[in-house]
């Protein structure tokens, strides 16, 4: 069983990665030949405070509210 700790690396890499996906890509769905910098979305950032205060109420919180808004706006 995956503990809470795992969970949250999986959500701050997808958020970082559709982060990346959408600075990085052009319209026709190519990467751009230079990388162009991109932002940590808030979410991720608070995962990442979570994480480093040991706070599993604060990281399991973000993934009962936060992260599943996020889901349901990208649907």
């Amino acid at each position: 069983m995956r503990g809470w700790r795992d969970k949250a690396h999986e959500i701050i890499a997808a958020l970082c990665r559709a982060s990346y996906e959408a600075s990085n890509r052009l319209p026709n769905g190519k990467l751009r030949k230079r990388h162009v910098p991109y932002s940590v979305p808030d979410t991720a950032r608070a995962l990442v405070a979570a994480l480093g205060a040991d706070d599993e109420e604060t990281a399991k919180a973000i993934f009962l509210y936060d992260y599943a808004a996020l889901r349901a706006v990208r649907s």
